[in-house]
């Protein structure tokens, strides 16, 4: 015999109590400005097979290469669980036939939980949660600010103050051709100086040498030449409305020439929104850009798209950090049901019924027949009244009713109980 300690998988969490209040306002919020914007939910499956992630986000990525929960079914095909959102969307799209109905763009949102094998640290965990949207079937420039204008109205609505939205163009594919063959000629030189993943990354990807965490890559990196010196006509005129349409919403930008974005489709426009109060390797909030040619890649029509994905887990953090409280859902009335009876007396239940029936929010209290203690343990959890059934409000078929913020106490009958709880909490 031995003792099984069962902890949560390392890199994972419970949520609960505060941390789901928390969630529940960034939900809510964000699904109400995505009923503004018109976007509508998509819910995809939690594993792929692993080719709609290798393929999509590319080999090179350490997403891809070190990150990745991949495993065999019973029958050997390689199954993946999701490390992100867009992936799955736009496998979802092409497979559904979404972008043959005439209405384009194709707006989707998604709120679910991704799997990355990571070192657990501080804003990153093996299990998280990303809120994402992506726009399918247009190219237009406006689009981009658009999608911008959702991500920073959404930090705004959040609560979030002093934000930077960094902004870069990686150009089309002959554009990152051009680039990438400057750049290694002028990393060559230094390649003895970069990480072990970084000389990798210099001969299968040089572009991921930007994603690198240890500042001496980064450094090298930003030193050498700009991506966006060698965009064609077509990319330089394109972020030119970008930018065009942003200034026009008010929406400040700084162009950031060592923006790239950690996955390989991204082509174009791509942009990350930072908050300026909080230290820079934590200061991320949510990123995304354009992705052109994954529709056509995933054997769907060669349309362009653009998304943007947000860590809601992060944000949480990041809100604590910043002391941005969230909102309470106003209107539900609450009351903190007090026996002084037996748990299965029918009074108590018959009130507790008509009270719910009404549509306000109940807890009785099992574990104590104590009025004062259970008074106590309302206010403990936040509740404005309590209702209070003893020997006395059992004999005359009534129930009192505390005010616990204005210490005042009530008589009501059994008819009169709901409005008047109304007319104590002002509510129509």
């Amino acid at each position: 015999m031995f003792n099984l300690v069962l902890n949560s998988p390392r890199g994972t969490f419970d949520i609960y109590g505060n941390e789901i209040k928390y969630r529940d306002f960034i939900i809510n919020t964000v699904r109400d400005l995505f009923d503004i914007f018109n976007f509508e939910e998509i819910i995809t499956p939690a594993f792929e097979y692993t080719e709609v992630f290798s393929k999509s986000i590319g080999v090179s990525t350490d997403i891809v290469q070190k990150e990745m929960y991949t495993f065999p079914d019973r029958k050997g095909r390689s199954l993946t669980l999701r490390p992100e959102g867009t992936a799955s969307v736009v496998r979802s799209a092409v497979e559904k036939k979404m972008l043959s109905s005439g209405s384009l763009p194709v707006r989707l949102f998604y709120i679910g939980n991704m799997f990355r094998y990571e070192r657990p640290q501080k804003g990153r965990t093996r299990e998280f949660w990303q809120i994402g949207v992506e726009s399918l079937g247009s190219g237009e420039p406006m689009l981009d600010a658009e999608i911008m204008w959702l991500l920073d109205e959404i930090f705004f609505k959040l609560g979030f103050k002093n934000l930077e939205l960094n902004i870069n163009c990686i150009g089309c594919t002959s554009c990152k051709e051009s680039f990438t063959s400057r750049f290694k000629k002028y990393i060559g030189p230094f390649a003895g100086d970069l990480c072990t993943d970084c000389k990798r990354r210099l001969k299968e990807n040089p572009l991921r040498i930007f994603d690198c965490k240890v500042s001496q890559c980064l450094e090298k990196a930003s030193g050498g030449p700009k991506i966006t010196s060698f965009l064609c006509t077509e990319c330089e005129d394109h972020f030119e409305k970008v930018k065009f349409f942003l200034k026009s919403l008010s929406i400040k930008y700084k162009i950031s020439d060592e923006l790239v974005r950690g996955f390989d489709y991204y082509t174009g426009t791509i942009f990350e929104m930072t908050s300026k109060e909080l230290e820079s390797a934590q200061n991320a909030l949510g990123g995304g850009g354009r992705y052109n040619k994954l529709l056509k890649e995933f054997g769907g029509p060669d349309m362009p798209a653009i998304g943007f994905a947000i860590g809601l887990d992060r944000t949480i953090m990041l809100m604590k950090e910043l002391r941005i409280e969230y909102k309470q859902k106003k209107g539900r009335i609450k009351v903190y049901f007090i026996s002084t009876k037996r748990p299965d007396d029918l009074y108590s239940l018959k009130i507790l019924k008509i009270l719910r029936d009404a549509g306000i929010s109940c807890e009785t209290n099992y574990g104590t027949k104590n009025i004062g203690n259970g008074v106590k343990k309302a206010g403990k959890k936040g509740f404005k009244l309590a209702a209070i059934i003893g020997s006395e409000e059992i004999k005359t078929r009534t129930v009192s009713v505390k005010d616990l913020n204005k210490f005042k106490q009530y008589n009501f009958n059994q008819a009169q109980l709901v409005k008047k709880i109304m007319e104590l909490t002002g509510a129509k």
